[in-house]
């Protein structure tokens, strides 16, 4: 048997504009692709901080208005190159001898929806590295150009920020973390990628079709921390449990009634939830755990 965090079955706020497909939400959980588009809503005029929400200056501008705890977070935009796999728009924030390369779930806007989180994993002592994947915000994968792009090519963009992290940044060692769509593409980052420290799944679906070998997790050689919750639906939480069951020792599942992707571990505020404790917690026992990798 894999542990599992302590007290697994979180319960989380039930706040409308966190969860998955409202329409008030500023991070919509899974809309349609719409590469390039810069498009986000504010929490509406009826919220009492909805006037305080701003653009951010520069290249982040394209995320839309965010709440105060984002405006004054020091992002650094930044763009990975490399020959084979193209131009990756990131963002980083914080300092730390323990990287967090981030995911996005199917968000047109890529990366942004991640803006939030950035300034708490921070705050608690990691590098974090979030970036735009082949097909969403501003990424310019060769792949796509020239036709022969596939689902399980999402992981070059992930394979490149490992990279920039360790070499550029100086980490020591490296934890992937995606949301929904990208919860699927840490799996086959972890599979494909050697010297992770671990993985995290935000509510990933067990049947995305660039899993390949990460499917059920029995391939992933590194500890894997998955989150779903029970409003995804009995299978999809099962399916969840297993990929935490059939990991290496140290993986984890957390359980909660509702909300999807990086809204399990951001609010509609960019404030913390009741799941981000237990998620920075295993990524503490993880990365103090594990040397160089």
């Amino acid at each position: 048997m894999r542990s599992q965090v302590r007290a697994a079955v979180v319960v989380l706020v039930a706040v409308a504009a966190t969860g998955c497909g409202s329409g008030s939400s500023s991070r919509p959980a899974e809309p349609a692709p719409a590469p390039g588009a810069a498009t986000a809503t504010t929490t509406g005029a009826a919220s009492p901080s909805a006037a305080a929400w701003a653009t951010l200056p520069g290249a982040l501008g394209r995320c839309g208005p965010q709440p105060p705890r984002v405006q004054g977070a020091s992002y650094e935009p930044l763009t990975l190159t490399d020959p084979a796999v193209g131009r990756i728009p990131a963002v980083r924030l914080g300092t730390g001898s323990t990287a967090l390369v981030l995911l996005h779930q199917t968000d047109g806007n890529g990366l942004c929806g991640w803006l939030p989180f950035l300034p708490i994993a921070a705050a608690a002592g990691y590098t974090t590295l979030a970036v735009d994947l082949c097909r969403y915000g501003e990424a310019r994968c060769r792949k796509v150009d020239d036709g022969t792009f596939t689902d399980a090519d999402q992981v070059d963009p992930a394979r490149l920020a490992v990279r920039y992290a360790r070499e550029q940044l100086g980490a020591r060692r490296v934890v992937v973390v995606g949301a929904s769509m990208g919860g699927a593409v840490a799996l086959m980052t972890g599979v494909a990628v050697p010297g992770l420290a671990g993985v995290v799944d935000l509510s990933g679906p067990a049947d995305w079709p660039g899993l390949g070998t990460a499917r059920g997790g029995r391939a992933l050689p590194v500890p894997v921390l998955v989150a779903m919750a029970d409003t995804e639906g009995a299978e999809a939480v099962a399916a969840a449990r297993a990929v935490a069951a059939h990991a290496p020792a140290g993986s984890a599942f957390l359980a909660a009634p509702t909300s999807h992707g990086w809204d399990l571990v951001t609010g509609p505020e960019g404030e913390a939830t009741p799941l981000t404790g237990p998620l920075l917690a295993w990524l503490a026992e993880r990365t103090s755990a594990r040397s160089t990798g």
